[in-house]
């Protein structure tokens, strides 16, 4: 693949990841909304506790969908043989942690950063979606100077 081709579809791939992403998060507020109301004030801390589980779960959901989806795209362009190590690969590089055991072919290697740069995109998200959701749930917590 050439420079260009892997910065053309490297930024797609990117740029469809964080659709997803946004899309699948900002989908569940209704939902968490409902469950919220659903639940009431009974038992405010167990209510809390599953919608904060219930945040994760889709957080989770949102990431795994688009490691797979990288995982696939290695596969089809021919990178790894099998989908184990394509999925390994994308994994890796996904949450960046970048062992350097497997590394790719040069008309890939461009290709692969775009998959950390959708990682720490997406971590970011999903950060600011459950930081957002804990104020939510806890309006009253407030860092005292004491």
């Amino acid at each position: 693949m050439t420079t260009a081709a892997e910065i053309g579809f490297g930024s797609a791939l990117l740029i469809l990841c964080a659709i997803v992403h946004v899309g699948i998060v900002t989908g569940a507020i209704p939902l968490i909304s409902s469950v919220a109301t659903l639940l009431g004030r009974t038992n405010a801390i167990f209510s809390a506790l599953l919608l904060l589980i219930f945040g994760v779960i889709v957080i989770l959901m949102a990431h795994t969908i688009q490691v797979w989806s990288w995982a696939f795209v290695f596969l089809i362009s021919g990178a790894f043989g099998g989908f184990a190590d394509a999925f390994y690969f994308s994994m890796v590089t996904y949450t960046t942690l970048g062992y350097g055991d497997i590394v790719l072919d040069e008309g890939l290697r461009i290709f692969a950063t775009f998959a950390a740069v959708t990682g720490l995109l997406t971590f970011g998200i999903s950060t600011a979606f459950l930081m957002t959701l804990i104020s939510a749930l806890f309006p009253n917590i407030r860092n005292h100077d004491n």
